[in-house]
């Protein structure tokens, strides 16, 4: 029944109008940080993976790397040290790394403000009711518990949301 309401329809109309004129915008800052993450952390300058989206339908997450090839020249495992750079750490800190998945939500695939997505082998059965709706570049359970905060209260401030998701608690969630 929720995701029946009028809402979800105007919200992926302004999702859509928003990713566009955003990377209208930012397009400029997108192609310098690919510049920039080409020099310091070498090609490819994204790395895609494949997130269950609404109703469980895969579809390919887009984020700047932010870390170096997994192996060395010769084939040897690097440690999670050596594949960090400083400029890593300033798109993650930053979530400029997240810039991409604007087009996900371009496509429809994403929404701004909804459940992280998670990759599939996280996505438990319980908290299916999580992928009712499109998966947000931020979400309630981003903005209330972050990261100090178990995945099981997660997937519960996810559900959550879906069942109570309206304007206002979507303009609440993009401010925090």
């Amino acid at each position: 029944a929720s995701r029946s309401r009028r809402y979800w329809r105007i919200k992926r109309l302004t999702d859509a109008i928003a990713a566009g004129v955003l990377l209208l915008l930012l397009s400029p800052v997108m192609l310098l940080l690919a510049i920039a993450i080409a020099i310091e952390i070498g090609v490819p300058v994204a790395f895609r993976q494949q997130r269950p989206g609404l109703g469980g339908v895969p579809f390919h997450l887009s984020k700047f790397r932010t870390m170096s090839a997994a192996h060395d020249a010769q084939g040897r495992r690097r440690s999670y040290e050596e594949r960090t750079s400083w400029l890593g750490n300033i798109l993650r800190r930053t979530r400029l790394e997240e810039l991409p998945q604007l087009v996900n939500i371009l496509r429809g695939e994403m929404s701004f403000v909804g459940p992280r997505p998670l990759l599939p082998r996280d996505q438990a059965e319980a908290h299916s009711a999580r992928l009712l709706v499109r998966p947000g570049l931020t979400g309630w359970a981003q903005v209330v518990g972050g990261r100090i905060i178990s995945p099981d209260d997660k997937a519960a401030l996810d559900v959550w949301y879906v069942k109570n998701a309206s304007f206002a608690l979507d303009v609440e969630i993009a401010i925090r």
